[in-house]
């Protein structure tokens, strides 16, 4: 597998959570989103999905970062229309954060 993303497109999201409780919450976002997760490596705080996206298979990519008492959570995708998509995606997380608070 590459390891760079064709075309590649990164964003970052802070939240406030622990690095774990972040790339599980991402996880369930994600999988809503209707991606299928391929990789989740909780030690590593790193998650991979993929997604179709406009008949074109997708991959994403997340890695959770302790960030003072956050999360950064840098998210990239070689999707088409990765910005509706990454604002769906960051919508759905913070919905999902203060559901847990």
């Amino acid at each position: 597998m590459p390891s760079k993303l064709r075309r590649s497109r990164a964003r970052d999201v802070v939240i406030p959570a622990q690095p774990d409780e972040a790339l599980l919450a991402s996880a369930a976002v994600l999988r809503h989103l209707g991606a299928r997760i391929t990789r989740y490596d909780a030690e590593a705080g790193t998650l991979e999905a993929r997604v179709r996206r406009f008949l074109r298979p997708a991959l994403i990519r997340l890695r959770a970062e302790p960030d003072g008492d956050a999360t950064r959570l840098r998210v990239e995708s070689d999707a088409l229309g990765w910005a509706p998509m990454f604002r769906r995606f960051h919508g759905g997380l913070l919905d999902v954060m203060k559901e847990g608070a």
